[in-house]
């Protein structure tokens, strides 16, 4: 939804419900805004619509907020991984720089990958290697990355993966619920604007009347 069109959704919900709790409930709109044919029902109309949408605008406003904590929780995790392999990575670098063949194996020759699957791979075959191949393993104690770090990175590597999964899964339920908001924001705005034309028609010698339900006329 264009942030034009509505600068403000929570505030336009809520002049959206005083809007329709006035027209119902004042002494003098009410009668005069029902002879215009906008009577209990078509106003109860409205109010399914106002509760449509302020269901499904707080529905969105969840989703978002758990996108974010998982985005959050995911960029930390990645964030710690990202500096400890780069770290090995540099170490390794310098340690075998006369053996071509074992920084092939390590996947660490080339740029530090940028893309956060290719991050997911390096990281694999990286401590992966180490893993399965007890020699290597022997050489890289001397560095200290041992064993046990080794099986750390390779715990901290499958936790990132759930947290991704996660992330991704949060953005996708909070992206469909943004464009169910959209679209329920839209059909009540529509719903206002007809309201509004009726009501600016009905109390059109009584400006003061049209502010009680946030329709400000220009003098």
């Amino acid at each position: 939804m264009s942030i034009n069109l509505i600068k403000s959704e929570s505030k336009f919900l809520e002049r959206s419900r005083i809007a329709l709790t006035n027209a119902s409930e004042h002494a003098e709109i009410n009668p005069t805004l029902t002879s215009f044919g906008m009577d209990a029902t078509k106003l109860a109309e409205g109010v399914e619509v106002y509760n449509n949408a302020k269901l499904v605008w707080e529905l969105n406003q969840k989703e978002d907020s758990e996108t974010e904590i998982a985005s959050n929780s995911y960029k930390a995790s990645f964030n710690e991984l990202k500096s400890i392999f780069k770290r090995h990575r540099d170490y390794v670098l310098i340690f075998f720089k006369k053996q071509p063949d074992v920084l092939s194996s390590l996947g660490v020759k080339g740029r530090f990958p940028a893309k956060y699957n290719q991050f997911f791979d390096k990281v694999k075959q990286f401590y992966g290697t180490i893993q399965s191949n007890v020699l290597l393993q022997t050489e890289l104690d001397k560095i200290k990355i041992t064993s046990v770090i080794v099986a750390d990175c390779l715990a901290k590597l499958n936790t990132l993966l759930t947290e991704r999964a996660k992330y991704d899964k949060e953005l996708g339920e909070s992206q469909d619920a943004t464009k169910s908001k959209d679209a329920a924001l839209m059909e009540l705005k529509e719903w206002m604007d007809d309201f509004d034309a009726i009501a600016k028609i009905a109390l059109y010698d009584q400006p003061q009347l049209l502010e009680v339900l946030g329709i400000f006329v220009r003098s």
